[in-house]
């Protein structure tokens, strides 16, 4: 079939065709976009089509976030720890830090130096992490945090990669994520100018709990006990306002009051946990108010016992019709002890919780066994697609801080876009002036082949959602140059079949025919290189391998079968007398 001229012109100027439609939503955003006077027009339209820019080009956040040792070191220990001893531990952790930060070293080494010096024996902390922590000297529990550690920062980095490559606003496509060191990562962020939102999207550890709201009364009484503990003329009791089934507090008083429950938390133990409702209200006097609540410290249902999440709009018929919520479906295990929760706690309200915040508290109607539930309350569809991507993503093994946002302007990444297409232009121009000189009639043709090469590489990017950098560019300059090797390579066999006496079209199929293999060998070995570089590499590196990989492929479609299509039409339709090669 392939051998009918006809057929082989259907099928380029198809793929042809095709390539101009899916690159056309490129060149009409970015037209529209480099032109001053068209910036207030609406591209929304054009965005998801077109082919998404990297950081380096398009601008966007660079963030190094970092494990936060203060908060992993204290969580690993013995949760029946007393409150002294923790007090004891929570100053040593303070001053591994301090040092690790004064002797540029790591905090677990400072960690392990500091109990050494002061005959601090660690195992007291940590009893928990050995099944027999009798003989374990400071050095096994600093072993095994390093080695938990470094768990907990893989974790922590295909989280990371589940939780933004599944996020409509964040992913962009292919962001670039990385481990630093032992105990930081990397997180590239092309597009995004929210410094404020992203960092709270990407620091955000997705706690969820399902957990039991306790009595107003018993709520009453532990206020009353920390009230009687000041030493201050501060009192909770005249700050909260408690109604027929709820406490409230003024949205003013936010931050003072969170400072005296965090003073006085030796008051509710182990057992209770006071949190700050979400929403926050207009009240009398039009006052903004919040309203607290006092919950069980252990959660019924937590993170693990989460199947799915999906964020969608309620449906008609419920309460909540319209306004955007999250379903969630547990775990086969999640189900019976949300079952038997559920059963035990009908006419109580149960907390769901998420990074100790409550989103809602819902009073228990009846026996659910199906698992299902649903969170309501949110301000907006991003932020219920927030929570149903860190939540589906799964909960950070161990908090992390960010200790670094750098902002990239795109006038930075105007100028490598400048950069990079002059390169490519120049590349562009000086091959087809070499092509044109040496192979005359022939280079043309290796020249018309090379831009519909270019034009197919850029439409299947554009498929792929590929995302296109500075080394990106860098491998669609390299393609320039493997595509007319392989038009070369074609053209020195059709020569050599030329000086033997052989007809125009005997040559050419000849010619063609022997460089094949030639041409194949060269690309696959390459094609190889690029894919290890694909799947292995990461950011910059898999870019460069991304395009390179869709050159070499199209290269080959080009170089071999639009270049003989184009020969043999000269050949059968026009009657050419001489090949001008």
């Amino acid at each position: 079939m392939l051998y009918n001229l006809n057929i082989r012109w259907i099928l380029i100027f198809s793929i042809i065709v095709a390539s101009i439609y899916f690159i056309m939503p490129s060149y009409e955003l970015y037209s529209i976009k480099s032109d001053p006077d068209l910036q207030d027009i609406n591209t929304d339209h054009l965005s998801d089509d077109a082919i998404q820019l990297g950081l380096d080009l398009k601008g966007g956040l660079y963030i190094v976030l970092e494990l936060d040792y203060a908060s992993y070191l204290l969580q690993k220990a013995n949760g029946k720890l007393s409150f002294n001893k923790r007090s004891q531990l929570e100053s040593i952790v303070s001053k591994s830090i301090n040092n690790a930060l004064n002797n540029q070293t790591g905090v677990l080494y400072e960690l392990e130096a500091l109990s050494n010096k002061n005959n601090i024996a660690l195992i007291s902390y940590y009893s928990n992490l050995f099944r027999s922590p009798a003989d374990k000297q400071n050095i096994d529990v600093v072993e095994l945090l390093k080695e938990d550690r470094n768990d907990s920062m893989s974790s922590i980095l295909e989280i990371m990669r589940n939780r933004i490559e599944d996020h409509n606003q964040y992913g962009m496509g292919e962001p670039s994520i990385q481990q630093l060191g032992s105990d930081r990562m990397v997180i590239e962020l092309a597009g995004i100018t929210d410094v404020a939102k992203a960092k709270d999207y990407v620091q955000r550890t997705a706690e969820f709990q399902l957990t039991l709201v306790e009595d107003l009364q018993i709520f009453k009484d532990l206020i009353f006990q920390i009230d009687q503990s000041q030493n201050n003329d501060y009192k909770l009791q005249y700050q909260l306002i408690p109604t027929a089934n709820r406490m409230l507090a003024l949205e003013d008083d936010y931050n003072l009051i969170n400072q005296v429950l965090d003073l006085n938390q030796y008051v509710l133990g182990d057992k209770y946990k006071i949190l700050w409702s979400n929403e926050v209200f207009m009240g009398p006097e039009g006052k903004l108010m919040r309203e607290l609540a006092l919950v069980r410290s252990k959660p019924a249902i937590s993170s693990g016992q989460i199947q799915e999440s999906r964020a969608l709009i309620s449906e008609f018929g419920n309460d909540d019709a319209g306004n955007w919520i999250v379903n969630l479906d547990m775990t086969t295990a999640g189900k019976v002890k949300w079952s038997r929760f559920t059963g035990n706690n009908i006419g109580k309200k149960v907390a769901i919780v998420l990074d100790d915040i409550i989103y809602m508290a819902p009073t228990i109607q009846a026996k659910i066994s199906s698992g299902g539930t649903r969170i309501t309350g949110f301000k907006d569809k991003q932020e219920a697609q927030d929570i149903a991507s860190v939540l589906k993503a799964g909960e950070l093994p161990a908090p992390i801080n960010v200790v670094q946002i750098n902002y990239i302007g795109p006038s930075l990444g105007q100028d490598s876009i400048t950069s990079g297409t002059l390169s490519m232009m120049i590349g562009l121009l000086l091959v087809f002036i070499f092509m044109l000189l040496y192979y005359n009639l022939s280079g043309l043709i290796a020249n018309c082949a090379l831009l519909i090469n270019m034009l197919i590489i850029f439409a299947v990017l554009i498929t792929m959602d590929a995302v296109l950098t500075l080394p990106g560019i860098a491998g669609l300059l390299l393609t320039i140059g493997m595509t007319v090797d392989a038009n070369i390579i074609i053209f020195e066999r059709i020569r050599e079949e030329l000086l033997i006496s052989k007809s125009m079209r005997s040559a050419v199929h000849t010619g063609y025919n022997r460089a094949f293999l030639t041409i194949l060998d060269a690309n696959i070995t390459t094609l190889i290189t690029a894919c290890v570089l694909s799947f292995i590499g990461s950011g910059p590196i898999k870019g460069f391998a991304t395009t390179l990989s869709v050159g070499i492929l199209c290269s080959m479609f080009t170089a071999v079968f639009i270049t003989k299509t184009i020969f043999l039409t000269f050949i059968d339709y026009v009657k050419i007398k001489k090949l001008s090669i």
